[in-house]
């Protein structure tokens, strides 16, 4: 590699860097970021930047000054030997020193020097804003009423990193031929074509090939059974996931993040196949559906847990669709809430349980992963599994985004290609 590429390596990974420290910090406004940057660790890049953009501008300062304390010795100097001539010729001296007193340019000159002394040289907001400036350049984020709001683009980007970071945790490639299974909805033809079998779709005859085979046989079309081939058809799974983010207030920080980590993967590694669809939901004591870019936006509302309602929800959404459904179920907290209304562990159970039921009638397979082992979250794993009601994960937010691209990729294995 030469300097060049690697000089535009390492920016492009500083650029990940920055752009993860903007997104750990979404929903603050730039004072808020500013004086967060100023005392918190992991945003010593954005500081960097901020320092660089403050060093900049106290630099075009001095520039300023001296430049402008040229200019108004130069018209001093001007203005004495004005006043000197008019003396000489006779003037009158206190109209001299009113002209020099009243003198536009050298007035102007001075206020100039006064604004650039009044000006700070310590970091300030401004300066976080132009370190940001490059980002809103190159289209990664936006700068909204003293708010950063990441764009598509940028969440973009930012899945792609966290995809790749998990992989090389999993140790997968990112892409594949894979073998084929006989599970899945609808077909493509493939190029190849077999001798057709009873049961054989006519659709699916292979016109040309079964011509070719009469011709080799008779040396003319006379065709019989034997000459008859098919196109084989190749499988697929397309997968419609639910990814339902528990936003309650003991998910707070890094449970928080994971989950949204795991959305972002599973965004970047879904959108490899047009098919396939996920819809992401936020829920607390309501619940809320989120386009998967817009979660790096999002403030949270925290609150109690209707685990209930965010079920329904999802299922509500698919109940039409013909694909292979999967919903994964995100949370750390036992159910308490019902339409609203805080109803306690023991009657908010029956209402998931409930659901449950018609997610297996729906043919949604469940899969709730818990972020926390507290003895509701085990009894209520424990009701899920004897009933056979969908399965049940006890996890870290460390291996949270693991889990669920593992799983989603094991589910995928239907496919020829993905």
């Amino acid at each position: 590699m030469n300097t060049c590429e690697a000089e535009l390596c390492t920016r492009c990974t500083q650029g990940q860097d920055l752009l993860q420290q903007i997104y750990r910090s979404r929903g603050l406004s730039l004072e808020e970021l500013f004086r967060e940057m100023n005392y918190r660790k992991g945003l010593e890049g954005l500081k960097e930047k901020a320092q660089a953009s403050m060093m900049r501008r106290v630099e075009e300062k001095r520039r300023k000054v001296e430049e402008y304390e040229r200019r108004l010795k130069e018209r001093e100097e001007e203005l004495s030997f004005e006043v000197i001539e008019g003396l000489l010729e006779g003037g009158e001296a206190e109209k001299m020193i009113e002209r020099i007193l009243r003198d536009k340019v050298r007035l102007e000159l001075e206020r100039e020097l006064r604004r650039l002394g009044e000006e700070s040289e310590n970091l300030n907001v401004k300066d976080l804003e132009e370190g940001l400036r490059d980002y809103v350049e190159e289209g990664l984020i936006e700068l909204e009423n003293d708010r950063i709001r990441i764009t598509p683009k940028g969440a973009k980007r930012l899945a792609r990193e966290v995809l790749s970071r998990i992989l090389k945790k999993l140790r997968i490639g990112e892409g594949g031929t894979h073998e084929v299974e006989e599970v899945g909805f609808g077909a493509d033809l493939s190029t190849s074509s077999r001798k057709i079998e009873l049961g054989d779709d006519y659709n699916r005859i292979d016109l040309e090939r079964t011509l070719l085979s009469s011709l080799e046989r008779e040396g003319r079309i006379s065709l019989e059974l034997d000459d008859f081939h098919v196109y084989e058809e190749i499988k697929e799974v397309r997968m419609c996931c639910g990814l339902i983010i528990d936003e309650s207030g003991s998910m707070s920080g890094d449970k928080l993040d994971a989950a949204i980590d795991a959305a972002l993967a599973l965004s970047e590694l879904m959108r490899k196949d047009p098919k396939d669809k996920l819809k992401v939901y936020l829920f607390s004591n309501t619940v809320r559906e989120v386009p998967e870019h817009e979660i790096v936006n999002v403030s949270f509302a925290h609150g109690s847990t209707d685990i209930r309602g965010a079920l329904y929800a999802f299922r509500k959404a698919v109940m039409n669709d013909r694909s292979e459904k999967q919903a994964y179920l995100i949370t750390d907290t036992e159910p308490n809430t019902e339409d609203g209304r805080y109803v306690g562990f023991k009657d908010a159970i029956k209402g998931v349980l409930r659901e449950a039921i018609y997610y297996r009638e729906a043919g949604i397979t469940l899969n709730i992963i818990m972020l926390d082992s507290s003895p509701h979250l085990k009894e209520l794993a424990s009701m899920i599994a004897r009933k056979n009601l969908g399965r049940v994960f006890f996890t870290s937010p460390t291996r949270l985004g693991e889990l669920v691209i593992e799983d989603y990729l094991r589910a995928k294995k239907g496919l020829s290609f993905w």
